[in-house]
């Protein structure tokens, strides 16, 4: 896929976004626990803090088809967060390219650390966090969530597929 836009993700974006998730256990499972259900694009942004973390998304004609979030965890520690593409757009690489475009945005943040958690079952997922660069960090938990850490963090600028 060619160049996607990039840009910071505004409240009306989670709308469509909202419309992306189709059950409660999605919407846990993307977003985590104790998220109104059913949800609508407003309620998501804010029960996400989407105006108060750095959040973006891929656009195609101003519409988002990719969206992630960078959640503060101590100084100089990003966690990836909530990262999801449109049903429609999925197997094109834009996790990858929004992965690595928001691994840029947390160099220029001076990250240290980076990190994130994934279900165990997601191995699309595990593939592309393993491309770039993360490994396992810690034990799983009871829900099925392993921990992962950027390695090298070096490594992962901006390289899109």
């Amino acid at each position: 896929m060619a160049d996607v836009p990039w840009r910071p993700a505004l409240p009306t974006d989670l709308t469509p976004i909202a419309e992306w998730v189709e059950t409660p256990k999605a919407l846990e499972r993307w977003a985590g626990p104790g998220l109104s259900w059913p949800t609508d694009g407003p309620t998501l942004w804010q029960e996400i803090d989407g105006g108060g973390l750095p959040s973006f998304c891929l656009v195609s004609e101003r519409e988002p088809i990719a969206f992630g979030q960078l959640v503060i965890k101590g100084e100089r520690h990003y966690h990836l967060a909530r990262v999801i593409v449109s049903p429609a757009h999925r197997r094109l690489g834009l996790g990858e390219s929004l992965c690595r475009r928001l691994l840029t945005e947390a160099r220029q943040r001076r990250a240290e650390h980076v990190t994130l958690n994934v279900f165990t079952d997601n191995r699309p997922a595990i593939d592309l966090y393993r491309r770039l660069g993360f490994v396992e960090q810690g034990a799983v938990d009871t829900r099925g969530i392993q921990p992962m850490q950027l390695r090298q963090f070096e490594d992962v600028d901006n390289k899109d597929p």
